[in-house]
């Protein structure tokens, strides 16, 4: 992305909007009563994943053991190959969909799926569950459990606290390592043994919806003053991080080292400061269209203006909505989903 003038949202910033959610999901129709395993296999998720021991081959053919293992996925409809997902170790144990989709059946007759899908070559997959719909901040919010499981060696199973505002569709997904509605459980070899204590804690975790409903209502009464809001935006767009050769080439002088050596380091310096300074231009327009964004929900809500609620939806419509990683899960579970998550966690300690 080059260009002072960039425009972050092209045409995505519309009346009618498509939820982050939903964006890379196949949706269903909750009246037909799809148990979870139906609605997976329906969509062509229940592609399985097996784990294999790692070799090293040498050049004169000596095969060499590792402790590390291969997690493969088998071949799909669009895929007719078997397809690395990960490296992990010893320890890590698969969790098959079928398995996940019966572990979700008795679940999802509570609340039934709404959508699902999966990221990448297969290393990710996830559903949502409709959980029904409440008022938050006085508008109707439809509210979603998400669970996604992590097939790359990088994560868990997860289950995370949703709601979506009904009018706009903005999701507002809350990181799943940091909210008080979220559970993980590891892929070890107790994932299997440890069911039941999964779906007790997914009912535990329904329980709190009211409490988290409350926060997010709590977040709709207080009003903040420019440094907060500013504060807020900040904390979801950190500063790009100092290169490391512009860190040490600072930190030298002329007197320091010998002219030719003086001179390449003033070259690279020049080209590394360039290079920071378009990191730091870029994250400084996408928090200016951030605030953007809470300018126009300001006028849209006079009675939200300027609270914690107001910058947490102008930095979330940001992600949701800005140009680039559109065919991504990045608004559910990558870079995206971690500014939202440092906007909500920012804007709720200012309550």
């Amino acid at each position: 992305m080059t260009g002072e003038n960039l425009d972050l949202f092209g045409d995505r910033l519309v009346t009618k909007r498509v939820s982050a959610l939903h964006k890379l999901s196949r949706d269903f129709d909750k009246s037909l009563g799809h148990s979870a395993s139906d609605s997976m296999r329906d969509a062509g998720m229940m592609f399985g994943v097996d784990k294999h021991p790692q070799i090293v081959k040498m050049e004169d053919g000596t095969e060499l053991p590792t402790r590390s293992y291969a997690v493969v996925r088998e071949p799909i409809p669009s895929d007719n190959q078997h397809k690395v997902l990960a490296t992990v170790g010893k320890d890590w144990t698969t969790l098959q969909a079928e398995e996940l989709g019966a572990m979700l059946d008795p679940i999802a007759d509570k609340f039934p799926i709404e959508s699902l899908g999966w990221v990448g070559d297969g290393q990710k997959i996830y559903l949502t569950l409709n959980a029904g719909i409440s008022q938050i901040a006085g508008e109707e919010h439809n509210l979603y459990w998400l669970i996604a499981d992590h097939r790359d060696g990088n994560g868990s199973l997860s289950i995370a606290f949703t709601p979506v505002r009904v009018v706009c569709m903005n999701a507002l997904v809350h990181g799943m390592n940091q909210s008080k509605v979220s559970v993980s459980i590891k892929h070890n070899k107790r994932i299997h043994a440890d069911t039941s204590f999964y779906l007790d804690i997914f009912n535990q975790m329904a329980k709190t919806k009211d409490s988290v409903v409350d926060a997010m209502n709590s977040m709709s009464k207080n009003k903040l003053i420019d440094e907060e809001i500013e504060s807020i935006v900040n904390y979801a767009y950190p500063s790009a991080s100092l290169p490391t050769k512009l860190k040490l080439s600072n930190g030298v002088t002329a007197d320091d080292v010998p002219s030719d050596v003086w001179k390449r380091i003033l070259t690279n310096k020049k080209e590394n400061q360039e290079e920071w300074d378009k990191r730091q231009g870029r994250i400084q327009r996408i928090r200016d269209n951030a605030m953007e964004r809470f300018n126009v929900f300001n006028d849209e809500f006079p009675k939200l203006a300027n609270t914690s609620w107001a910058v947490y939806n102008a930095v979330v419509e940001t992600e949701d909505y800005r140009r680039g990683h559109d065919s991504s899960a990045t608004a559910l579970f990558g870079s995206r989903a971690e500014s939202k998550t440092r906007a909500f966690s920012k804007a709720l300690a200012l309550v």
